[in-house]
């Protein structure tokens, strides 16, 4: 008979959220609470929760209506993120300078997800946003080592000179 470790196995939680200012940190508590039930490691937690944000900022500066958020393990090697929104606004014409504050998300998720795209969502939402991320579990993998992969300046609180 052999067992499986219970963070190997499948499993899915979902996030219904309104479309405001405290939808992001909330979509991060309920995605922290999720990774730890599932034994995630220290930087699967990080990444996980730092492309969660990001999408669920996204929804709520572009997109109407309502958010879902959509977190998944398939196995010990892939977290599979999804944000469900009612689709675009329209906005006036956005610098993309190098100095702005905003538009380095997306960066970001490129960076962090192994595959990462943008979709039709069923009704009621119209567009998703997912990123799939690779992990490595403790009970599968052998350590490697720290983390060799440069972070981008976008993660960093302060602009870089």
């Amino acid at each position: 008979m052999t067992t499986s470790h219970p963070a190997l196995q499948r499993s899915r939680t979902s996030l219904y959220l309104a479309r405001r200012p405290s939808a992001c940190p909330r979509a991060r508590h309920w995605a922290a609470a999720a990774l730890q039930q599932w034994d995630a490691t220290g930087q699967e937690r990080d990444d996980v929760l730092l492309v969660m944000s990001e999408l669920v900022t996204n929804a709520i500066a572009h997109a109407t209506g309502p958010i879902r958020a959509h977190l998944a393990r398939d196995t010990a090697s892939r977290i599979h993120i999804q944000v469900d929104d009612g689709g675009p606004t329209h906005h006036g014409n956005n610098s993309d300078g190098q100095d702005d504050e905003h538009g380095r998300g997306l960066g970001i998720v490129n960076h962090l997800a192994h595959h990462h795209g943008h979709s039709r969502a069923p009704y009621p939402y119209r567009c998703r946003a997912w990123a799939i991320l690779t992990t490595t579990h403790p009970a599968t993998v052998p350590a490697a080592g720290p983390r060799t992969t440069a972070i981008p300046a976008a993660r960093t609180l302060e602009p870089t000179a």
